[in-house]
């Protein structure tokens, strides 16, 4: 028996949850982990709503204004407005697209030197490259560029990405600091309210239930979007860095003419020891 047909309508809810996650993931280079992180998460929460009662009852909209607006406001006084956007664009990177694979990077550095081994560095201007950092690199190389040109370019590419990330895992943990404190100040406000109310019981109820879903929406938005998107930028950081460091070493190590095999395990010496080929060339 489905899920659709045990849960009905809560049933139905998650199934187009996880038919959205699917349709993304089809569409190519996304990261896998976040998005089944986040609607996994999502959906979870949807069912647990939907069995406490409905999901209208921890619907407010005024109490989302609050939580946001205030935590987009708060953060963005701390950045310059190009920072906080371009952090606000990192994360979004962060989650819609993977790194290359380094394996695949290493397997493309030794054809190239295949390539300039049974040839000339000018060989290698014809061979279609897809990582952008290599085919610049390569491109700098057929062009003849003193090596420590091309490895003055790469530190600065290295540099420049890790202060992107870092501005933007700056940006996002400080939104998932702001978010919870917000929704405590909402919830302050929703019981002024109700203070001011008290004469009328029946608007102290509905009152408080507001108030404290400002709460949850301030803890929600921080834990299950601010900071995980914060920490994958510092994983997104490392992994830019090491395919930028192979790079480096594979590009110096064509110009030296160094065997394609040496080549080879040298740049796997970045990789964790499983995943290593090791094959030959």
């Amino acid at each position: 028996m489905s899920l659709e047909i045990m849960l009905g309508y809560r049933g139905r809810v998650v199934a187009i949850s996880l038919r959205v996650a699917l349709s993304i993931l089809k569409e190519g280079n996304v990261d896998l982990a976040t998005i089944v992180g986040a609607v996994g998460g999502i959906a979870l929460l949807i069912v647990v709503m939907l069995l406490s009662g409905s999901l209208a009852m921890y619907w407010d909209f005024l109490s989302i204004i609050v939580v946001i607006g205030g935590a987009f406001f708060a953060t963005m006084m701390r950045w310059p407005i190009g920072n906080f956007f371009g952090g606000l664009y990192a994360g979004v990177f962060s989650v819609l697209n993977r790194v290359p694979d380094p394996i695949k990077l290493i397997d493309t550095i030794i054809e190239l030197a295949n390539t300039a081994r049974k040839g000339s560095i000018l060989a290698l201007e014809k061979v279609q490259i897809e990582d952008k950092y290599l085919a610049k690199a390569v491109r700098y190389m057929v062009d003849g560029v003193n090596p420590e040109i091309i490895n003055g370019i790469l530190d600065l590419e290295i540099d420049g990405m890790n202060q992107r990330h870092k501005d933007g895992r700056g940006v996002y943990e400080n939104l998932g600091d702001s978010a919870p404190a917000f929704g405590m100040i909402g919830t302050v406000i929703g019981l002024i309210v109700i203070m001011a109310n008290l004469t009328d019981p029946s608007k102290i109820g509905p009152g408080l239930a507001v108030a404290l879903v400002t709460t949850l929406y301030g803890a929600l938005a921080a834990n299950m979007f601010f900071m995980p998107i914060g920490q994958k930028l510092k994983f997104r950081a490392d992994e830019e860095e090491t395919n930028l460091n192979i790079i480096k070493e594979g590009v110096n190590a064509i110009l030296n003419g160094e065997n394609p095999r040496a080549i080879r395990e040298k740049l796997e010496s970045y990789l964790a020891p499983t995943r290593r080929n090791g094959g030959e060339d």
